[in-house]
């Protein structure tokens, strides 16, 4: 993956965290704001309550109970404040831990152990102590609850505490925010995955076009290299053939090395005239060859070769007669590069096998090795020019041998996996007539 790309997708992840860690905030922080905001109100109302109850009705209440005016003053005074604030309950609690005062539990509360004891035994030590406090929410008949403690206090001595009881009402705005940050996270997520899709997409394409351009930079320079040098090549070859012919008239022994060095200078001749014709981007369309042929003879031409590495070199299936859209030398160039190249991925005692068979109205040339397999960015960018993973490679048989079976009408595939070895099919259309 190239770098950039890379960048976007570490970019869309911290996008899409922040988003996420931004929401979880924004929950957590308007939570924390409406529990401080409530605290606040009950602590405050409860506060206010407290200082209005008379130490006289609660003694009064400790020796009477709910028969005294004590308990009616407590009544009159508690049960609507409790009603006006939407408190769920208020209750006075002695320091024996014995309810003097309960709204919700009216005149049979009165005179029982009370429950707080138990619920928020540390708040209302601390609320005896003199010092107001709030408990930790606790379960109440299935809802949750928050309470405070306020002490009754005059003259800097505590009568009771006055627990002040409710339940927050905020718990379904609250669960519609949760709502619409989820739905404000999803879409803002949905939005960073569209628009990391499209940047890739887009920078895919950029790097797509950078390669083409790379590839036909890489193009034009081995062509002007190969006209030129087959240009320089070509002249030193007239002149080389020339001197051969006038050596022949010599005497036979001289006319037998000259033929020779004439028919090597003739090849090398057509070697360069073929390669000067694809540097300069030309069909090979009014050529023809036969690809058997050409295969047999490559195969008895390295078959010492492959005896010397001791690589076995099995022939396959053979297509008779196999006309195709390429001289003879082009053809057997092409095999040539092929075999050698299964040759040096194949290990010591591996084997190569090479099959001609006719498909339709075309022939295919499999080559196949057991040699280590080529990784998967190895494989992308094979047969490119110049691109080799050989010490002394030039990048360039695997590309010439493509570009020939291309200029004939066919094509070059190369299928391999790491571990598996490597095989390479080369399909050319078959001339008739």
């Amino acid at each position: 993956m190239h770098r950039t790309q890379t960048y976007t997708l570490v970019f869309a992840a911290v996008a899409a965290l922040v988003t996420l860690l931004t929401a979880v905030f924004a929950y957590r922080s308007l939570h924390t704001a409406f529990e401080r905001e409530f605290q606040s109100r009950l602590s405050q109302v409860a506060g206010i309550a407290a200082s209005q109850v008379s130490p006289d009705d609660l003694d009064d209440v400790r020796r009477l109970g709910a028969g005294g005016s004590g308990f009616f003053a407590l009544q009159a005074q508690l049960d609507p404040l409790c009603t006006v604030t939407g408190f769920s309950d208020l209750a006075l609690v002695d320091s024996s831990g014995v309810t003097l005062y309960d709204v919700v539990g009216g005149e049979g509360g009165v005179g029982a152990r009370s429950v707080f004891d138990s619920l928020a035994h540390d708040s209302l030590a601390a609320a005896f102590g003199g010092r107001p406090t709030s408990a930790r929410p606790y379960d109440r008949s299935g809802a949750e609850t928050r309470a405070v403690f306020v002490p009754v206090t005059e003259e800097g001595r505590v009568h009771a505490v006055l627990v002040a009881e409710a339940q927050p009402s905020w718990d379904a705005e609250l669960r519609q925010l949760s709502q619409r940050l989820t739905l404000i996270a999803v879409v803002s997520l949905a939005a960073i995955a569209v628009l990391a899709g499209i940047l890739l997409r887009v920078t895919g394409r950029q790097l797509a076009l950078e390669r083409r351009l790379t590839r036909s930079e890489n193009l034009a320079a081995m062509g002007r290299l190969t006209a030129t040098l087959a240009h320089e090549i070509k002249n030193p070859l007239a002149i080389i053939r020339g001197s051969a012919k006038r050596l022949g008239r010599l005497e036979p022994r001289a006319q037998r090395m000259a033929d020779s060095v004439i028919e090597e200078v003739d090849r090398l001749t057509r070697t360069v005239g073929r390669y000067l014709q694809f540097a300069r981007v030309e069909g090979g369309g009014s050529e023809r060859g036969d690809f058997a042929a050409a295969l047999e003879a490559t195969v008895d031409l390295l078959e010492g070769e492959f005896r010397a590495r001791r690589v076995a070199l099995v022939r396959g299936e053979s297509a008779g007669s196999a006309p195709v859209a390429l001289d003879g030398e082009s053809l057997k160039q092409v095999c040539l590069n092929l075999l050698l190249n299964a040759l040096e991925a194949s290990p010591e005692g591996g084997e190569v096998r090479a099959g001609l068979v006719t498909e339709g109205a075309g022939v295919v040339l499999t080559v196949s090795d057991d040699g280590p397999g080529i990784p998967e960015e190895v494989l992308k960018r094979l047969g490119e020019p110049f691109y080799t993973t050989k010490a002394k490679g030039s990048g360039l048989g695997l590309f010439l041998s493509r570009r020939l079976a291309e200029t004939a009408g066919g094509r070059l595939e190369v299928r391999s996996r790491p571990g598996a070895g490597a095989t390479i099919v080369l399909s050319l259309p078959l001339l008739r007539g």
